[in-house]
């Protein structure tokens, strides 16, 4: 079967950012990553679930620092995750268990340095509370 690569070039998608609100996400795929920095992190892959952007992709990664682990903390509360009871949770253990799993995340457009657009993914909250902002 021959590749259609006429079809492919004219339809480019829609990498817009995603407009400004709250969004119920679900979490594709995570893995354990190393920024060009050197430093550890999470890389999450979410879908959005629901609404008229249904099925767009979004990722967040979450570096692994002392400084940034409440900002950890706050995404695995929204997500309902027993590990924030734990003492010395593995990344490993972190990432195997958010696929499948369901939050809610404001997001605002922006544009990386490269002046490509992106959304910025904040103010976690449950699911199963669409209306508040765990973390305003």
């Amino acid at each position: 079967m021959g590749i259609n690569l006429k079809d492919v070039g004219s339809n480019t998608g829609d990498f817009d950012a995603l407009p400004e609100g709250r969004y119920s996400l679900s979490i594709d795929s995570a893995e354990e990553a190393v920024a060009s920095t050197g430093t550890n992190m999470i890389k999450i892959a979410f879908r959005v679930s629901e609404g008229a952007h249904k099925n767009r992709m979004l990722w967040h990664n979450f570096t692994l620092t002392p400084k940034s682990y409440v900002y950890l903390f706050q995404f695995l509360k929204a997500a309902g995750s027993e590990l924030i009871d734990k003492d010395d949770v593995e990344p490993a253990a972190i990432v195997a268990s958010l696929p499948g799993v369901s939050v809610t995340a404001f997001t605002e457009p922006g544009t990386t340095n490269a002046g490509n657009p992106k959304n910025d993914l904040s103010r976690w909250g449950s699911s199963t509370s669409k209306s508040q902002d765990l973390f305003s």
